[in-house]
């Protein structure tokens, strides 16, 4: 039986990919310090209310692996044709987005060209789930979550307590929020021109 800390790494491990890093990072930038919380938040009512109807859909249909089964069950043929063209079409907008987030990811850090990464990202997937099966992907999300709090701990360390405190990162920010839109393209900009 899979405990709850192994499959808590799992959730944290699979929610965490290149558009909720960038989204957290644009409300953090539009909202300040509550607004990767609240983006959070909105994220944990859909983990809990998919927990619930998951409970839920295993009594009621005991025998069925996906949705779209219980949508060929309850409402039909045509229903299901349906939703299998938008699952399809989801998987493959968030399997191409992770690919080539990873891809770009692998660029910035060693140099090598997107497009080999993008072909070699999944083959490295592909090795370690059929050598491993379900565990080696249980394995692999505990690690990348392991990852992912240790950049968190030492971004946190560099940031607040190495460079700046926290005081002097709230005057940083209670700064640039009295800058004019003219002034933050000023600051922003190549040549320090408002012109782009």
């Amino acid at each position: 039986m899979i405990k709850t800390g192994l499959t808590a790494s799992v959730i944290v491990s699979q929610w965490t990919w290149a558009a909720t890093l960038l989204q957290s990072s644009n409300v953090a930038w539009a909202y300040g310090v509550s607004g990767p919380f609240w983006y959070a938040s909105g994220a944990t009512i859909q983990i809990l209310l998919f927990g619930v109807i998951a409970i839920s859909l295993k009594k009621v249909a005991p025998s069925a692996h996906t949705v779209c089964e219980i949508v060929n069950a309850r409402w039909g043929r045509t229903a299901h044709k349906t939703f299998l063209f938008f699952a399809f079409c989801a998987n493959i907008i968030v399997t191409s987005m992770l690919l080539l987030g990873g891809a770009a990811t692998v660029e910035a850090l060693t140099g090598m060209d997107y497009r080999l990464a993008s072909f070699l990202i999944p083959w490295g997937v592909i090795l370690y789930t059929s050598a491993g099966g379900l565990k080696a992907t249980f394995l692999a999300s505990y690690i990348h979550t392991v990852v992912i709090f240790l950049v968190l701990v030492i971004m946190i360390f560099v940031v607040y307590i190495k460079y700046f405190s926290s005081d002097l990162i709230y005057k940083f920010l209670d700064k640039t929020v009295n800058y004019s839109e003219e002034e933050c393209q000023a600051i922003y900009s190549a040549d320090g021109t408002v012109a782009t």
